[in-house]
């Protein structure tokens, strides 16, 4: 089951989604699957997870190398596999010819992706700490938004 995530998380694979011909995006933490907006169900989304993992696992040869980007070509669809630590990002898309656009807004996704994670997971106790405290409202106060036509 997908977890909650943020809306700008989810706002951001949005974007990248309409970024061209791709038809299904797989955002996934570890092995659980974060945002499923491929054209499968679930269940499908967790197996194509898993079978991630196990090729990352096959293409590392025992710990001398570390695979971070696969992209394997099929007649009429494309799979853009990126990993960024522990996240993992999987694109389906129909254009050969847009990959490298692709693997690069995808790696720069998981790495933006990856600080929040890490800033929900492991919240810093100071980290409110250089932001002002706001003035008490008082009920009398009308907060105008000039508008210049």
């Amino acid at each position: 089951m997908a977890a909650n995530i943020t809306p700008s998380l989810r706002a951001a694979l949005e974007r990248l989604k309409h970024g061209g011909a791709v038809n299904g995006i797989l955002l996934g933490w570890r092995r659980q699957v974060l945002l499923n907006l491929l054209p499968f169900e679930d269940f499908r989304a967790e197996r194509l997870l898993q079978s991630v993992f196990d090729a990352q696992a096959h293409f590392s040869s025992n710990g001398d190398r570390w695979v971070e980007t696969y992209w394997f070509g099929y007649d009429t669809c494309h799979v853009l596999v990126c990993q960024h630590q522990e996240c993992t990002l999987v694109i389906l898309h129909s254009r050969a010819e847009e990959v490298d656009f692709l693997r690069h807004a995808a790696e720069t996704f998981l790495e933006d992706s990856q600080l929040l994670l890490n800033s929900i997971l492991h919240p810093q106790p100071g980290s409110g700490d250089e932001t002002q405290p706001l003035e008490e409202e008082s009920g009398s106060q009308t907060n105008f938004i000039g508008r210049v036509m």
